[in-house]
């Protein structure tokens, strides 16, 4: 079996190169440890997403120096939110006291080689086109890097002292690493979206029916991502025709948004999903870390996931790095990352509630009330968190 670059192993290899993985990476790398990032993938490659960045995560993308670069690929600022619940309609501008004045929405075919790029000037590693088979280990049962063979065939290991896994809600890391997992939802909400040009602009747009239907519409990269999300017992109903279903369901939905999307032009198929598992699961263990989805995974109707990431990849690099300078201090620096992440789970709470479609419009009302005080709670906490790694570049301006 072929060995990495570096057979002497390194500090960590970051199972999956997107969001959570690229950035734990990043800053691993900055902060001068051995880094190894492993994705099947090859870069750029687009996958299922809720493209929204919320505040934390505006922030501390324009504290790693990458927020500048993904607006100037032309993801557009968002500063406004407009939502209607059951015809009662509203508009607020992105929360000031959060810090930040707008959010974005980039394709996922912009953010994630963004932050992978950087990772990899940072001085990781980059192995694309390699898929894990399983964890490795020692004489003594710990573990001590990932194995695994590349697009090609070739077997591939890779050693290290920390395998983190960042390799989404069907982890294999987790699994092979017996994570346990809590607080469980069955897959309850289908999601389904498209790429649409010359649809208005009108920031970020939500629709809620408490007869199970939200749609959505914001500004990406190249033109608007139109989504619509229903129970998952209609997702049959839906894919049965799913060219013609995703316009009627979105009409039933927003009326108004299928009456503008008759003028506007689909650029790409229409994807989606029958719905996701949500789970905590243990972030730790020998040897071991779980970022992003592969920890915890949120319901899409939070739009949640990438800023979990970005959060779980700062908090967990922290970690490691406390870990690797002192490893008396490894043990405590995991479980205060594991309590830190957690949190945030008001947000995954409000995120299951909303995709349960067991709410009417006052309901409705306070679910989004109690998710925005919690997202500038956690955009405040971020702020506070000290400049870190050391070799930190200074940030752009922030955009307002």
């Amino acid at each position: 079996m072929s060995q990495a670059d570096r057979p002497d192993g390194y500090d960590a290899v970051v199972v999956g190169g997107r969001v959570a993985g690229a950035s734990t990476a990043l800053l691993l790398a900055r902060a001068g440890h051995s880094v190894a990032v492993v994705d099947r993938v090859r870069f750029p490659s687009d996958t299922l997403s809720t493209h929204l960045i919320w505040p934390s995560g505006v922030i501390q993308l324009e504290r790693w120096g990458l927020l500048r670069t993904i607006l100037d690929a032309g993801t557009p600022v968002l500063s406004t939110i407009r939502s209607d619940v059951d015809g009662i309609v509203f508009e607020t501008p992105v929360w000031a006291d959060s810090g930040v004045e707008a959010v974005c929405a980039p394709r996922r075919t912009v953010l994630d080689p963004t932050i992978l790029a950087a990772a990899e000037r940072a001085g990781a590693d980059v192995f694309e086109g390699v898929t894990v088979d399983g964890l490795s280990r020692d004489r003594r049962g710990r573990i001590d890097g990932v194995v695994g063979h590349r697009d090609d065939g070739r077997p591939l290991r890779i050693a290290a002292g920390l395998v983190v896994g960042a390799d989404g809600w069907r982890s294999r890391v987790a699994r092979d690493a017996g994570a346990a997992s809590h607080d469980e939802h069955e897959p309850s909400n289908a999601i389904h979206y498209a790429y649409w040009s010359g649809l208005d602009d009108r920031g970020v747009e939500l629709w809620f029916r408490s007869q199970g239907l939200m749609a959505g519409a914001f500004p990406t990269n190249g033109g608007a991502c139109v989504y619509v999300n229903c129970r998952s017992a209609r997702n049959g109903e839906l894919r049965r025709d799913l060219e013609r279903n995703y316009l009627r369901f979105v009409a039933e939905a927003a009326p108004d948004l299928a009456e503008r999307l008759a003028t506007a032009t689909r650029t790409s198929p229409v994807r989606g999903t029958p719905g996701l598992p949500g789970f905590v699961r243990q972030a730790h263990g020998p040897g071991w870390v779980l970022v992003g989805d592969a920890g915890c995974t949120n319901d899409p109707a939070s739009a949640h996931g990438i800023t979990a990431a970005l959060r779980d990849a700062d908090l967990a690099a922290r970690a490691i790095d406390a870990g690797l300078r002192d490893p008396a201090t490894a043990q405590e620096a995991m479980q205060a990352f594991e309590e830190c992440r957690d949190r945030s789970r008001p947000l995954y709470d409000l995120g299951w509630a909303m995709a349960s479609y067991a709410w009417d419009a006052p309901a409705m009302f306070d679910l989004q009330a109690r998710f925005s005080v919690e997202l500038v709670r956690e955009a405040r906490e971020t702020a506070d968190l000290p400049a870190w790694p050391p070799r930190l570049p200074a940030a752009p301006s922030r955009v307002a």
